[in-house]
């Protein structure tokens, strides 16, 4: 009897080939012969959590060391408090969520753009703009709408993507001219400079994908090319 990878000659009654380690098959094994261990090995998986609890404390540690400058040198935050702010949304989007073992992507969307949102709501009260609730605001809620709902739709629906990617790229295109519209009220800006523009080519990408998902060969050419 032989290895079926390697090749060596095998004694009779071995479990495994002495080089390779490859289990050993027997042609002539009754059908219904039990001829494997009750217990599988386990999964080999390191643990994140050295490496957690090591960019944790180095997050505050970071951010003590920011505001103590600052209130040391100024006796106020002034630049500390963005930077402190700016480390805490990193760990936030980037860190936060391997601390779960499986994390609800649906969930932390939400999070992330909350965190966003305050700190730029920081950056508005700090600097006095009045600019966070008639332009900041919305766009922040509108963008993450958008995004969680495309993640839920793809994620969810099987069939399709070229329908959910198209409606995106058109719902998209329209937010650029709402972004625009919150400019011109917050900052008395003129309407229609620039939002066309991504608007016709987030509207033109859009439809030809609609349209992909309606025409059979132009379905298949876009999935031989964007792997849809």
């Amino acid at each position: 009897m032989y290895c079926v990878k390697c090749g060596v000659r095998l004694q009779e009654g071995v479990t495994a080939c002495p080089l390779c380690g490859t289990p050993v098959w027997n042609p002539e094994e009754k059908p219904g012969e039990k001829t494997y261990p009750d217990t599988l090995p386990r999964r080999h998986s390191e643990s994140n959590l050295p490496s957690l609890f090591f960019l944790t404390a180095l997050t505050v540690v970071v951010i003590v060391v920011e505001l103590a400058v600052c209130l040391k040198l100024y006796g106020a935050l002034r630049w500390g408090g963005f930077a402190a702010g700016g480390v805490l949304l990193f760990y936030i989007v980037a860190v936060l969520p391997f601390w779960f073992r499986r994390p609800l992507m649906v969930a932390f969307l939400p999070v992330d753009f909350l965190a966003a949102g305050l700190f730029v709501w920081y950056i508005a009260f700090a600097t006095g703009g009045r600019w966070f609730w008639s332009f900041a605001f919305p766009v922040i809620g509108i963008a993450c709408l958008l995004t969680v709902g495309l993640y839920v739709l793809l994620k969810y629906i099987r069939r399709g993507k070229l329908f959910i990617f198209g409606g995106f790229l058109i719902l998209v295109g329209g937010f650029t001219v709402l972004i625009e519209l919150f400019e011109s009220v917050t900052f008395h800006t003129p309407m229609f400079l620039w939002s066309l523009f991504p608007l016709a080519g987030f509207f033109t990408a859009g439809l030809f994908l609609l349209l992909g998902g309606i025409i059979p060969p132009l379905h298949r050419a876009i999935k031989r090319r964007l792997f849809f």
